[in-house]
């Protein structure tokens, strides 16, 4: 049998021809994207020196499984099982999937649709018209079987602009969902250094309540002796409550938090698995800071983040809209053709006596639509300047975060030494009155104030070490956690 393509006359067999080139070597509509470019800044804080040294290297970069540095099996744990296991996580992987397959789809309009159709039908013409079987009978039986194939040359790169606009808004989504995982590590790794912190300071409130107790009968011993006012009972009095009521506020917190933490791994809370806590004491000082911490340069940052990339990546969808609007502008082609079989009985109905087929090439300009094209692209020029300062807002918002953690390891690193001053003092001043009560100089009394002297200056160490050890964490999150372009597969690999 030949090819219908060859019953084309001449002039439309080349008209067709002309069409596919262009669709196949057209310019697509509307401006390309190009990238921003990263800041100049040569530093994050302000008095920085310009003439930096040297950039950091690429091992000083946050790495993909950072957490690691603390030295923490549990804190290792809840980050992996967290990453795999957080519902977040599960819905933007989903997410993710759902726009790739919405660029394949639209990706199908890049070749030509095919359907193929059956159709059966009784029919009497009755005796007014006249029958279209050549015998002439009015009641007939009528099968059809049809193959119609219909091509839109992309003439003009209109769907060239859509596919890239989803596949950045693909893009887009991925970033999201590593920023998410950065953002989940970095949560469940602050809860941990929280519930280390809280187990410490209750750890040394108990014992401080007990030393308020023991101080207590003190005082009401020497008060039945003569030896003691009602203003010094009231003192210790409220010493105690003072102590006492400490103990619900960080029990509370050290609750919540687990449950928190349970939820960040996609348990519930009754699920969470009891932490082998092993010494009473000291839960924080086994997390130690990660050193060096990380560092990366300026100029990097936007590189390194995945939230600014996916703004980028939003910015680079916008840009390819405006293309869209435009080529909805110009004139739209379209190709196609039609074969059929029709007859009276089903097995006659396969026969070249039975054939039809039909070929139409079509143009459409638009010439008036009430101003709605020309509203559409400007939309869309405005929704990319909305997307630029989107972006430009994403990158300021990673400099204040580098920032602000920058400033804070600062400060909080000059707290904690402080606070590690006054513990020293307040142990040397322990040794020197536990040596005069042991050797008869000192009372009870003196020796139980000095004790609680070091409970409170070791209860601000507490604190002050979990603030600067939670600011590591928050440089990590703020230099991207170790993300970069491979990081995601090679942290997968790692696990």
């Amino acid at each position: 049998m030949k090819s219908p393509d060859k019953h084309l006359p001449r002039p439309l067999a080349r008209a067709v021809q002309l069409l596919a080139a262009a669709a196949l070597a057209g310019c697509a509509a509307g401006p390309d994207f190009h990238a921003p470019p990263p800041p100049q800044a040569t530093g994050y804080l302000r008095g920085e020196p310009k003439d930096a040294a040297a950039p950091p290297s690429e091992a000083a970069a946050p790495q993909p499984r950072w957490w690691a540095a603390y030295g923490s099996e549990r804190l290792n744990a809840l980050v992996e099982r967290a990453l795999q296991r957080n519902p977040g996580i599960a819905a933007g992987e989903a997410s993710l999937r759902q726009a790739q397959q919405n660029v394949n789809a639209q990706q199908g309009l890049f070749y030509p649709s095919a359907q193929l159709g059956y159709s059966a039908a009784r029919q009497n013409s009755g005796t007014v018209l006249s029958s279209p079987l050549s015998s002439g009978q009015s009641l007939y039986n009528l099968h059809t079987a049809q193959l119609t194939v219909g091509f839109v040359p992309d003439v003009f790169g209109g769907n060239r602009r859509q596919v890239e606009s989803l596949q950045a808004a693909a893009d887009s989504q991925r970033y999201q969902t590593d920023a998410l995982r950065t953002t989940l590590a970095s949560n469940v790794a602050a809860a941990v250094l929280q519930e280390q912190s809280l187990l410490d300071q209750l750890q040394i409130v108990t014992e401080a309540l007990s030393l308020a107790k023991e101080q207590l009968q003190h005082t009401r011993a020497q008060q039945a002796a003569g030896y003691g006012s009602g203003m010094d009972l009231a003192q210790q009095e409220a010493a105690l409550a003072q102590a006492q009521a400490l103990l619900p506020p960080l029990n509370k917190q050290l609750e919540q938090t687990r449950d928190l933490l349970a939820v960040l791994c996609g348990d519930l809370p009754s699920e969470l698995a009891a932490p082998d806590e092993g010494p009473s004491t000291g839960h924080l000082a086994r997390l130690r800071m990660p050193q060096p911490l990380p560092q990366v340069v300026p100029s990097q940052l936007v590189q390194y983040r995945p939230d600014v990339q996916a703004a980028q990546a939003q910015l680079h969808a916008a840009y390819a809209q405006i293309g869209v609007s435009v080529s909805n502008m110009l004139p739209q082609f379209s190709i196609g053709a039609n074969l059929a079989y029709s007859a009276a009985t089903l097995p006659n109905l396969i026969s070249p006596a039975r054939q039809s087929w039909g070929l139409v090439a079509g143009l459409t300009q638009p010439l008036f639509a009430g101003g709605a094209l020309t509203a559409r692209k400007r939309a869309a020029e405005a929704a990319a300047e909305a997307a630029q300062a989107q972006y430009q807002g994403a990158v300021l918002t990673a400099f204040q975060n580098v920032a602000d953690t920058l400033y804070a390891l600062e400060h909080d690193g000059r707290a904690l030494e402080a606070a590690e001053r006054n513990v020293a003092a307040s142990e040397r001043l322990m040794a020197l009155t536990d040596q005069q009560f042991s050797q008869g100089y000192a009372a009870r009394p003196a020796w139980l104030a000095a004790r609680q002297a070091l409970l409170q200056a070791r209860l601000a160490q507490v604190g002050a070490k979990a603030s600067h050890l939670g600011d590591s964490v928050a440089l990590f999150q703020a230099l991207g956690g170790g993300w970069r372009p491979g990081a995601d597969e090679q942290a997968s690999a790692g696990r």
